[in-house]
């Protein structure tokens, strides 16, 4: 009896011990569970900090490519003022042909209503490649190769430069 006393106290013990670390590894494991979920929460935060960063380096450069290649013939303010062009402001998704006082082509007016044309950031981005390609005979592919307007397209034909172009429009809301 005594033996069989010996044997379950050594097994009660041993159990205990077993209980004692499973405890004690669950208790590490809740820490190294809220050491992951703050790791992650940091790289969360640096990632977008980086993005964001990015993003605003992306509307510095294209809001000096649109002062330098558009500023000349569309204003970029929120004033609205139409110039030799009309102005930028709320340009993206806005309906082509739409703005009040100024005076579109010929060509331009006919291809924008026959379609229903948005500035959408892809039509910009053919618009602004080469304006002649996506709507023949408009007022602003016809350039002179020596005049402003041809030197503004000069950039233009870089795809990272009507990109950060587009995304500073964007930005004109």
């Amino acid at each position: 009896m005594r033996q069989l006393l010996q044997q379950v106290l050594r097994h009660w013990h041993h159990w205990r011990l077993i209980q004692q670390y499973k405890a004690a590894w669950k208790g590490k494991r809740v820490v190294v569970k809220k050491m992951h979920f703050i790791l992650m929460i940091m790289m969360v935060v640096v990632l977008m900090s980086i993005a964001w960063w990015f993003h605003r380096s992306s509307i510095e450069a294209g809001e000096r490519i649109a002062t330098a290649n558009c500023g000349s013939c569309h204003d970029l303010s929120a004033k609205k003022i139409n110039e030799k062009g009309p102005y930028l402001w709320g340009i993206v998704n806005r309906r082509a042909a739409m703005i009040d006082g100024f005076s579109y082509s010929e060509a331009f007016r006919q291809f924008a209503d026959a379609r229903q044309f948005s500035w959408t950031e892809a039509n910009l981005d053919v618009f602004i490649t080469d304006p002649d390609q996506l709507i023949p005979g408009t007022r602003m592919a016809q350039q002179e190769s020596d005049s402003n307007h041809a030197k503004a397209f000069e950039g233009m034909q870089n795809l990272d430069n009507r990109r950060e172009l587009i995304v500073f429009l964007r930005t004109l809301n």
